[in-house]
């Protein structure tokens, strides 16, 4: 399977492994890239969502087996491109799809570093796997994705409509036009969402549990959380430290915590967060 991706930094160095988190393409993290891809080749590839229609994906498989198929993604891409094992960095919807992958194929990963990854507790996830669609579609963060805009007459009239929106109250404008110049692509006589806003309803509705799969991971793991986020709150924070796995890093880099961030964090501060994941590297 050919997956499209995008590449950056230096393509003889280290080969770093990042997917993107629901509804943020590739070329939102361009910040991180910079400075990521100094020292790194970096392959980000388009998650499903990305390329595979949604009605596409619904006829070849149940709706919710979709986390699945993204793990098995990431390993063909690998395998394909003959670049493991790979530093993986994965952000939100991307961090869980790699801790899937890496569970499957450890031997493609040399570490995971996690970053904001979607640690919800086991009830939560079952509630949303075995209730009828009708009623899942009522939770307000899959209500809202299927209810957002998604055409605008301009680039710049989806930036303004974009820039007051609370979830990117600390990105910068350069930052938020990252996002703008890679989720909206021209459709016609106006511009449309790159990444579908029914896709993205999907993921949120069928985000599997990772406490087994995270207790069992073969693969060393580090999380970057920002403390202001909901999506690894503080008892998911108090959980992870806690937890015994096989292959126990020093706790300063299992768990580094950024105080003054949210769920959007290597968008808020890419330079910092490229730091941390320096700091997180395993020698050789």
């Amino acid at each position: 399977m050919n997956i499209p991706y995008q590449s950056y930094g230096k393509q003889d160095a280290p080969a770093v492994l990042f997917a993107h988190a629901n509804g943020f393409p590739p070329g939102t993290y361009n910040a991180l890239f910079a400075d990521l891809g100094q020292d790194h080749a970096i392959y980000a590839p388009h998650l499903r969502p990305l390329w595979q229609p949604l009605p596409e994906h619904q006829t070849q498989a149940k709706n919710r087996a979709v986390w699945p198929h993204m793990a098995q993604d990431l390993n063909d891409f690998i395998e394909h491109h003959n670049i493991g094992p790979v530093i993986f960095v994965g952000h939100s919807m991307g961090a869980v799809a790699g801790v899937l992958a890496a569970q499957l194929k450890p031997h493609l990963y040399r570490q995971l570093i996690l970053v904001e990854p979607v640690f919800l507790r086991r009830t939560i996830t079952r509630i949303l796997r075995f209730s009828p669609l009708a009623l899942t579609h009522k939770v307000p963060i899959i209500a809202k994705a299927m209810g957002r805009p998604d055409r605008w007459d301009s680039l710049q009239q989806a930036f303004d409509f974009h820039r007051p929106k609370r979830v990117f109250a600390d990105l910068t404008d350069e930052i938020l036009w990252h996002y703008i110049n890679a989720a909206v692509v021209a459709d016609g006589d106006g511009f449309k969402l790159f990444y579908d806003k029914y896709w993205e309803a999907t993921m949120y509705g069928t985000v599997p549990s990772l406490w087994r799969t995270l207790k069992r991971s073969k693969v060393a793991i580090s999380v970057l959380r920002g403390q202001k986020s909901e999506t690894v709150d503080d008892l998911a924070w108090k959980r992870w430290q806690a937890v015994q796995s096989r292959t126990d890093l020093p706790q300063h880099v299992r768990a580094i915590n950024f105080e003054d961030a949210g769920h959007l964090l290597p968008l808020e501060q890419p330079q910092r967060v490229a730091q941390k994941i320096r700091h997180c590297l395993l020698p050789d």
